[in-house]
């Protein structure tokens, strides 16, 4: 669920629909319990893929991403 999380908000950034930081917040969270809870490659995988996605989202959201243009900001 997390890896999905995180890989949709990429998506989504890449789109420009939107630059929601909480999808990657919340497969951090995800990746982090099942981490915990045994599965280490697949939760360290999912962290790490919510990190990027978050760093992914907040790079799109300033504009320092060529091609993909902030939401929200009317540059039609």
């Amino acid at each position: 669920m997390g890896l999905l999380l995180s890989a949709g908000g990429i998506v989504l950034a890449i789109l420009g629909a939107s630059v929601n930081l909480s999808a990657g917040a919340v497969g951090i969270a995800l990746g982090v319990l099942g981490y915990f809870l045994g599965v280490r490659r697949l939760g360290a995988a999912t962290i790490f893929l919510g990190v990027i996605t978050i760093f992914f989202m907040a790079a799109a959201s300033t504009g320092f991403i060529p091609g993909v243009a902030p939401a929200g900001h009317g540059y039609d």
